[in-house]
């Protein structure tokens, strides 16, 4: 919906307390030494400030139009948007101009007429309205001030982050795994290679005393038919 202020977070928490009844109930901490004249056929609305030395009429001004923005607009958003609902009370209207509020009477009074024509009907209005609370008002609050399709938005990133946290993570392990596989296979081969070297040599000694052998019987044979051969022929000679 949007974020609100610690002002009107108070102000839906007492709507939904029951400390809110109405309009006059609601605002009912904040406007101390001052009241409203409404008068609902013009559709006006004066601030009546009780006289005192100690009075900054400026600053006191701009509260009291602050928390009366802030309750009648955030009335009216709830209200749209089917968290609470107002209707009149036909046995309790009160008589036309009326007056409400905290200022004392008969007392030295400062009025100042609300000029914004928009915020004069809506306040007129919803100072005869009392204010009905669906539980939606309650989940709303409860769930920090977050509509139900927020949470449910807020719920979904939260998967989708940790969905995509977890994929990270099983690639890294992935592309750790592949690395040391790789590193091992490397080591392993440069330590197969000297075995690999050593057969070889060993196999080539042997095939060169083989042939060595071979070569010497080779040599035998031929002194020893030199010899068979010599002997026949001096025995032909005799």
């Amino acid at each position: 919906m949007r974020v609100f202020t610690e002002d009107e977070q108070i102000l839906l928490r007492r709507i939904r307390d029951g400390q809110g009844r109405n309009l006059y109930s609601l605002i009912d901490p904040w406007i101390n030494g001052v009241s409203f004249q409404v008068n609902t056929q013009t559709e006006s609305v004066d601030f009546i400030f009780e006289a005192n030395p100690e009075l900054n009429l400026i600053d006191r001004l701009e509260e009291i139009q602050t928390i009366v923005i802030q309750a009648v607009n955030l009335i009216k958003l709830f209200e749209d948007n089917g968290y609470i609902f107002t209707f009149i009370n036909a046995n309790q209207l009160p008589p036309n101009p009326f007056t409400f509020g905290q200022a004392a009477v008969n007392v030295p009074s400062i009025p100042y007429h609300f000029p914004d024509p928009r915020l004069s009907k809506m306040f007129c209005e919803y100072s005869i309205r009392e204010i009905f609370v669906t539980p939606e008002l309650d989940k709303f609050i409860s769930d920090g001030f977050l509509t139900r399709e927020e949470v449910r938005a807020n719920r979904q990133w939260r998967t989708t982050r940790n969905a995509l946290l977890v994929a990270i993570v099983a690639l890294v392990l992935n592309v750790a795994f592949n690395i040391i596989n790789i590193v091992d296979r490397q080591k392993k081969e440069k330590t197969s290679d000297p075995i690999k070297s050593g057969f070889k040599n060993s196999k080539m000694s042997s095939n060169v005393q083989s042939d060595t052998t071979t070569i010497m019987d080779t040599i035998t044979v031929i002194k020893t038919t030199s010899t068979v051969v010599n002997v026949k022929t001096d025995t032909i000679k005799k």
